[in-house]
Order: structure tokens, then C-alpha cells, then sequence
């Protein structure tokens, strides 16, 4: 009976050894982050295989060295990332079953994903809120979150001081006041973009500190984009105009009198770009659109 007490008590001493040290390596290989929510969640210190859900963030991650195992197709639509992911694996939208055989450690998607819990059963899920860091403290803290924060900051002053030299250049050759603006049309609906909401708007606005006309900073201020009708067109139009048709058939509002009677458009002031590599504002497609507005701008 004495032997047999004694057995147990070794095991449960063996038992309770083993859990301290697993508990110790997961210590050693995890830390805690404080997510947009303010909850803190535990993820791994050095993620091996990140599943990139909001591909938004895809493109930064990469660039700052992350192993990005999986991304949405809709990253091929961008033709810098296409190149960036050419062997990454592409799933649809919603395919958690895909996402979990690729056995990611950590794994990147918006607040409004419906599949966050599900997700939370794979790997640690960050859900990151689109806007409320600009691009700049995006990118910083995408860095924070796989251990590279000192490359990210150090993208950051690189992109400032080439960023200040090309607004200089630019505005020696277009002058220091004049405006631009972003327009997009889809299902024959058309926008207008701010500051922050892609498009270019980080580049124009942002990086080049370019301004927008009165009338159009006034209606994109709260919400960063604004519909407008075909008819008010020329009330929000800058002395130059970016539009997303690139690649596409003519949208209709630049068919008709009102579009062609702009100043803009009478002047060849209008700069077609692809709207789906515009939608991005990582390093790789940051560079791409800052090299390709700079471009038309001073040519």
C-alpha cells in the first residue's frame, strides 16, 4: 500500500512537472497583445505562417519580412501584389476550412468579419478596425505585431523624406495651391475620396500634402468618401482629377457635356489609374502610386 501511495505521489509530481513546463514554453514563445478592442489575447512572439483575411494589411506585412502562408484572391486584382503573392496560396472569401489546413499561427482579418470566432479556433486572430490608425501607424503597428517595429519605423522616416521631396518637385511644376480630386464611379453611382479611404488619397493628400477644393474637403471630412451626382461634378472638381478607369469601358458620367466642360478635363488634367491597385495602401503599392501620380503630375 506504502509503494503504491508513493507511486502516485511521483506521478502527480511527474504530472505537475511536465505542465510547469509546458506552461513556460508557452510563455518563452507567446506574448500578450492589446487588440483595437482593448482585449488582450495572447500571439506568438515570432509568427511562422500568417493567413492574411483582410488583405489590406497583406501587402505591409510582407514587405516587413512576415511568412504569409494565405491570402483572399482578390489580391491578384492588384497588379503590384499580384506579383508580391504569385506563390501564395489563394482561397475565397469565407473559407475558414481552407484557412485552418494551412495551419497558420496567426492569422489577420477586419473587425467585420463574420468568421472571427471561427478563426479564434485555429490560430490567434488580430481583427484590425480599417481607419482608426492612418496608414502610417497601420503599418508601425503591423510591425509590433510580428516583432518588427523597428523596420516598420524605419519605412516610415524613409517615406517621409522621399514623399517631402517629391511634393517639392511637384509643386514647383503645378503651383502650391493648386487642387486635385478622386473620383470613382461604380454601377453608374459616382465618388469622391478623401484622405484616407485608398484610392490615392494617402499619396495626394498625405505624403504630397496636395489639397483638395473647398467644397469637396467640406463633404469627405466626416465619412472620407462622398456620392455625388453628375450635376455637382464641377463644384467638387480640382484644377487636376484622379479617376479610377484604367482598364475600363468610359464610365458614363465622362461621356456627357458637364464632364467634357471642366476645367480639369478641358486642360488634359486627368489622370486614369487601375481603381483596384489604387485600393491598397501598403509599401509596395504606396511606392507603385507615388512614383505613378508623381509621373503625371510633373510630365
Amino acid at each position: 500500500m506504502k509503494k503504491f501511495i508513493a507511486f502516485i505521489i511521483l506521478v502527480t509530481l511527474l504530472l505537475a512537472s511536465c505542465s510547469h513546463q509546458s506552461e513556460a514554453e508557452k510563455s518563452e514563445d507567446t506574448r500578450s497583445y492589446e487588440l483595437d478592442s482593448g482585449k488582450k489575447i495572447d500571439i506568438p512572439k515570432k509568427p511562422k505562417r500568417i493567413a492574411v483575411i483582410a488583405n489590406t494589411y497583406a501587402g505591409g506585412l510582407k514587405y516587413l519580412g512576415g511568412n504569409i502562408v494565405g491570402v483572399t484572391k482578390d489580391i491578384d486584382k492588384s497588379k503590384v501584389l499580384k506579383d508580391k503573392f504569385k506563390n501564395t496560396e489563394k482561397f475565397s472569401e469565407n473559407d475558414v476550412e481552407k484557412v485552418a489546413k494551412l495551419k497558420p499561427d496567426l492569422i489577420i482579418v477586419d473587425t467585420t468579419d463574420k468568421n472571427i470566432k471561427k478563426y479564434q479556433k485555429i490560430a490567434s486572430t488580430i481583427p484590425i478596425e480599417y481607419g482608426k490608425k492612418d496608414y502610417l501607424d497601420t503599418q508601425i503597428e503591423l510591425g509590433k505585431m510580428i516583432g518588427k517595429e523597428e523596420k516598420s519605423r524605419q519605412w516610415v522616416k524613409e517615406w517621409k523624406d522621399q514623399t517631402s521631396k517629391d511634393s517639392k518637385e511637384i509643386k514647383q511644376q503645378i503651383g502650391e495651391n493648386a487642387t486635385i480630386s478622386i473620383f470613382d464611379d461604380f454601377s453608374k453611382t459616382i465618388y469622391a475620396f478623401g484622405k484616407s479611404w485608398g484610392r490615392g488619397g494617402e499619396v495626394v493628400y498625405q505624403a504630397f500634402n496636395l489639397k483638395m477644393p473647398n467644397a469637396l474637403e467640406k463633404v469627405v471630412k466626416k465619412d472620407g468618401w462622398k456620392e455625388l451626382s453628375q450635376e455637382k461634378l464641377p463644384q467638387y472638381s480640382g484644377d487636376y482629377i484622379i479617376t479610377m478607369s484604367e482598364g475600363k469601358s468610359k464610365p458614363e458620367f465622362e461621356k456627357n457635356n458637364i464632364w467634357k466642360n471642366i476645367p480639369a478635363v478641358k486642360n488634359n488634367h486627368v489622370i486614369n489609374v487601375k481603381a483596384e491597385t489604387y485600393w491598397f495602401n501598403d509599401p509596395y503599392s504606396l511606392d507603385y502610386i507615388r512614383k505613378e501620380i508623381k509621373y503625371h503630375l510633373i510630365k
